[in-house]
Order: structure tokens, then C-alpha cells, then sequence
């Protein structure tokens, strides 16, 4: 049984920037609502998965920004005209019935991290849609990564030849060489190829411990100034796998989306191409209908004699 994982937030943001200036007949944005259906719709029908769910960031701060409070900082506020459109995207995905998590004080990929590791501990095969490095330490034997930009899968394999580390050791690399996307530090002047270097003969507790090790003076002169910001690095790239989330791996499975309230969702934001794929039977029939078949039929519908 193969499940697909989504990270909700990074969605929204693929789809808002995808698409500009959309908007309804009632002046309301909806770019990043099509975008985001549309993305939505092509997982459903392409992949056709056994099972889906979707998580989402909340507002409130995590353990990360307590710890580190630059974590994500330098990120530009969401634009008003996107905050406007998620509630309708979450709408979208309760309508395709969906399942959604969310969590404060944990993040989307903290989520999803649990879910994968409940969901292939019952025999199903995950697939995370993430085009994200740290994602990457998730991977399994049942767990791959779908990349939906470069339309590639990341299994063991993959990882093993970037990086010449098993997934489980990806927190070690980005330790040293940071995420500008998140903003997490690393060491300053080590970049991916000299962390691979590194890691392949030593762990990064071994380095730290004895920067003797590391034989190129340059490098070991950086790693020792940076030793605590190799090591909260590391916790920030690390993704939690024990969230407390409470669900059933088999509640995951894909069910029959609620297509009348789609329709009512698509006329609204007159969505007239998605109104092509809602089955004939998806919405209740608008009045009463007959056949007239001859003449006296329909003079008497019009009231004449």
C-alpha cells in the first residue's frame, strides 16, 4: 500500500508563486487556490496513491526558534493576499477528503517524519513530496522521497551516492554546512563536498571531540571555533519522529471526495475548467425534471388547452 505525504505549507507557496493574478468575479485572489488544487488533483490522478495526508506549520513558535531564535528568521512575512486563500486551500482539502494534520509547537516536516515512520512500521511504502535536503534523513527501505519539481525518486541508493552517507547521517552533514533555506548556521566556509569528505571517515561527534583529526589546519581551525554551532546545527536539522499525533495508519486511505461541496467551492471561485472533472452524480440535482415527448405534453405544461 503506497502512501503520499505532503508538506501543506510548502504547497501553498509553490501554487501562490506559479500563478499570478488570479482572482474571482467578486475581486477575490485565487491563484494560489488553483495552483494549489490543480498541484493536488495531479497527485491524486498521477500517482494514483493508496493512501494521502497533508500537514501544516502553525503560527506558534517550536522547540527550534526556542532554541535558536534566528531559526527561519530572516524568511519575508507571508503576503496578505496568500493568507487570504489558505483557509479556502484547507477547505479544498477537507472536501477531497483528505486527511490533515497540524500540530502547534511542531512543524509539517516533524509530522510527516512521524507519520512516515508509523506508516512503513505497518508495511506500507511512504513517499514524501519534498524537494528538500533534510527530508532526506527519512529515508528508508519503505520511505522515498518524491521530488515533484525534477520529477525524480530518492531511495537509498540516491542518498548514498550524493552524499557517501546512509540517510540516517544527512543531520551530521547539514551540521557543518548549515541551511540557508531555513537558516541554520553550520560552519562558515565548509560546504557539502568537504562535509561528505569529512563524515565518511569520522563521525561528527568524533570530529568535534578531536578536531586532531581533521588533517587540512584551515578546516580544523573553523570546526574547532565552531564547535557548539556544529552541534545545535545538528539539532535544528534533525527532524522529530515521535510528534504526538494520534492516528490510524489505515484512516490514511483514499476516500470518495465530497463533490457537491466541491462544485459549491469551484462556482464560488469560478474554478470553470475544475468544474469539468466533477462527476455527473457528484451534486444534487437542481429542480425537478421530465420528458415531454409530443405535443399534447407540452401544451399542457404550458397551460393550454
Amino acid at each position: 500500500m503506497n502512501l503520499y505525504l505532503i508538506d501543506g505549507n510548502s504547497y501553498f507557496y509553490r501554487a501562490y508563486h506559479a500563478i499570478k493574478s488570479l482572482t474571482n468575479s467578486k475581486g477575490l485572489p485565487t491563484n494560489a487556490i488553483y495552483g494549489f488544487t490543480t498541484m493536488m488533483m495531479k497527485v491524486l490522478k498521477e500517482k494514483k496513491p493508496d493512501a494521502v495526508a497533508i500537514a501544516f506549520d502553525t503560527k506558534a513558535p517550536t522547540e527550534r526558534h526556542r532554541i535558536y531564535e534566528e531559526y527561519k528568521a530572516h524568511r519575508p512575512d507571508t503576503p496578505d493576499d496568500l493568507i487570504t486563500q489558505i483557509p479556502y486551500m484547507k477547505s479544498i482539502v477537507e472536501a477531497l477528503n483528505i486527511a490533515a494534520f497540524e500540530l502547534p509547537g511542531f512543524e509539517a516536516d516533524d509530522i510527516i517524519g512521524t507519520i512516515a515512520k508509523k506508516a512503513s512500521s505497518h508495511g506500507m511504502h511512504v513517499f514524501i513530496m519534498s524537494g528538500d535536503k533534510d527530508m532526506m534523513q527519512l529515508v528508508s527501505d519503505r520511505v522515498k522521497i518524491y521530488d515533484p519539481m525534477k520529477d525524480v525518486v530518492i531511495d537509498n541508493t540516491a542518498v548514498l551516492t550524493r552524499f557517501g552517507l546512509p540517510p540516517e547521517r544527512i543531520p551530521e552533514v547539514m551540521a557543518l554546512t548549515g541551511d540557508t533555506a531555513d537558516n541554520i548556521p553550520g560552519v562558515k566556509g565548509v560546504g557539502e563536498k568537504t562535509a561528505k569528505e569529512l563524515l565518511q571517515n569520522h563521525s561528527l561527534d568524533e570530529l568535534l571531540a578531536d578536531t586532531s583529526k581533521i588533517k587540512n589546519e584551515r578546516i580544523r581551525k573553523m570546526i574547532s571555533e565552531n564547535i557548539e554551532t556544529a552541534k545545535l546545527s545538528r539539532t535544528l536539522a534533525t527532524i522529530d519522529i515521535s510528534v504526538p499525533v494520534d492516528f490510524d495508519v489505515f484512516s490514511l486511505k483514499i476516500k470518495t471526495p465530497d463533490w457537491e461541496k466541491l462544485h459549491t467551492m469551484f462556482v464560488e471561485l469560478d474554478f470553470k475548467s475544475l468544474l469539468k472533472i466533477i462527476p455527473h452524480t457528484g451534486s444534487q440535482t437542481r429542480g425537478e425534471y421530465f420528458l415531454i415527448s409530443d405535443k399534447e405534453e407540452l401544451l399542457a405544461f404550458l397551460g393550454k388547452p
